[in-house]
């Protein structure tokens, strides 16, 4: 079984709070003097050497090893660097069968230390200290802070955009402006990088005229990033920006003569492919229905409002965001699943966020690398004959978040480090669903709700089923209980009718304590 981590679930209230402490104390701080309040903060509160921890290996030096993004490795911390928020560490074990040098030297935030430690050491504010650092430089930190050396940036920028990663985690902001957002602070920081590597590839006193050139393009690109981000960085500036968009959506919707638009995907071929494929989708397209031709997937969601439907025909399809149809919807393939498959693009953590009713129909998802295939905040998300494919052990298929709802029927899910998430709260039903080759099937939390009729959960290497059950002031070890489905008869009725097939592990269900 892989090391458990440390992990910590912090409100907006209480990071605020220890962000202050932290970058606040002697007043003023430009951007300028922000690595340096952290260089303090951390050799005074973290352990410098000794610690084991997880390495999760970045996508540049996966490329540089030759082997699969992501990987995890499990390292010992020689020492840290704290100057350069680094550390030098030693490989103990390897994910996957695979060679590389056995001492690094790697940033501190790609380091996540393991509750069970050989040393008696304060792991615990270790470990908060690098979430806190984290944190921080993967969603306060823009890649061009330091350009403005006159302003204090924590007035400026640290409650605002602290405000702006909560609401794009509670919903608050659509998932379509986060994915936005995302994606230009993602290709920003690619210029960043850009910028610096020509810089220093050219660092004598004599720049070639297309190095000034390249320079001057990236500049540009990266300061029209730049305004569009702090439009949306700004609360009130964000208020009235989606108010304007619901105010477009909703004039459209009153300008159209018919209730729901259909938008039909044709990725190109013959004429008679062409007029095969619509005889086929006539079986899912209503004759009264109003039918738009577009290209690609994305366009079709980007142009579509909610309540509109969209017809795929058999292929790939690239998606990165869920557009109009965030609100509500539905996409369907009219073969097998098999026949049309839906992969990320630029999609972020997650592919789809839904917070309304949607239906996916007859359609492969494969999430190639991504972190999770979707997650539902409200409303149900109906999946019929589907299949959702994970592609990495850490991955995980969906993630139901209170006030959402699952409904699964005929579908195949596998390949996932979870391949279902149920938080307090949320629902789920599933018929005739299979979920396979995973580390753990189905992952629940008391008060939910699920039904499971007629389903299998097979090959999973560490549990099937596991029930993570909160009790006040007690998290040890021993309060830990693992048996057969007959123990959670003991316990709140999680399950409801639990017609549940797990033929391979029989004994290998969890319900954990935990505070």
């Amino acid at each position: 079984m892989p090391p458990e981590i440390i992990v910590f679930e912090k409100s907006f209230e209480q990071r605020l709070g220890e962000y202050t402490d932290i970058l606040c104390a002697r007043g003023f701080l430009p951007a300028s003097g922000v690595r340096d309040e952290w260089y303090f903060y951390i050799e005074s509160t973290m352990e410098a050497a000794g610690w084991q921890a997880v390495w999760k290996i970045s996508r540049q030096k996966c490329e540089e090893f030759k082997i699969k993004f992501p990987t995890l490795v499990f390292v010992v911390v020689k020492n840290v660097i704290f100057q350069e928020l680094t550390a030098v560490v030693d490989i103990v074990a390897v994910q996957d069968d695979i060679s590389l040098p056995e001492e690094h030297e790697v940033s501190l935030i790609s380091l996540y230390p393991t509750k069970q430690q050989e040393y008696d050491l304060n792991i615990t504010d270790t470990a908060e200290c690098l979430d806190q650092l984290r944190f921080f430089y993967n969603h306060l930190w823009w890649p061009w802070d330091c350009d403005d050396a006159s302003e204090d940036w924590p007035s400026t920028h640290l409650e605002a955009r602290l405000q702006l990663f909560y609401d794009m985690q509670s919903g608050a902001v659509l998932h379509e402006t986060g994915q936005r957002i995302r994606s230009l602070l993602h290709e920003a920081r690619k210029i960043e990088e850009s910028i610096k590597n020509a810089q220093s590839e050219n660092d004598s006193d004599e720049v070639d005229g297309n190095t000034v050139l390249e320079l001057m393009k990236l500049d540009t690109q990266r300061e029209n990033i730049k305004r569009e981000v702090d439009i949306l960085e700004n609360p009130l500036l964000r208020n009235v920006w989606m108010k304007k968009k619901r105010e477009i959506v909703q004039q459209e919707r009153k300008n159209r003569g018919q209730p729901q638009d259909v938008y039909f995907v044709w990725l190109g071929g013959t004429v008679d492919e062409f007029i095969a494929a619509l005889t086929k989708a006539r079986n899912v397209i209503k004759p009264e229905s109003y039918v738009k031709s577009k290209a690609l997937l994305q366009d079709a969601l980007d142009q579509a409002i909610a309540g509109d439907a969209v017809v795929l025909c058999p292929g790939i399809h690239s998606v990165c965001s869920t557009g109009g149809l965030e609100e509500g919807g539905s996409i369907e393939g009219f073969l097998e699943p098999a026949d049309t498959i839906l992969r990320p693009n630029g999609a972020g953590n997650v592919i789809f966020d839904w917070s309304a009713d949607v239906t996916l129909k007859n359609l492969t998802i494969d999430v190639d690398g991504i972190q999770m295939a979707m997650s539902i905040r409200h409303g149900t998300v109906h999946l019929q004959n589907c299949r959702v494919i994970g592609s990495v052990e850490n991955d995980t298929g969906i993630l139901v978040l209170k006030d959402g709802h699952l409904d699964a029927r005929d579908c195949y899910f596998s390949n996932f480090g979870i391949g279902l998430v149920i938080d307090p709260g949320a629902r789920v039903s599933m018929v005739n669903c299979s979920i396979m080759h995973c580390n753990v099937g189905i992952k629940a939390f008391e008060d939910s709700s699920i039904l499971l009729q007629n389903c299998r959960v097979s090959d999973c290497l560490e549990y099937g089923l596991k029930i993570e059950i909160p009790q006040q002031n007690d998290d040890k070890k021993e309060n830990q209980q693992v048996g057969t489905v007959a123990l959670l008869k003991s316990r709140t009725p999680i399950i409801r009718t639990p017609i549940i097939q797990i033929p391979n592990y029989p004994d290998r269900l969890s319900a954990k304590y935990k505070t």
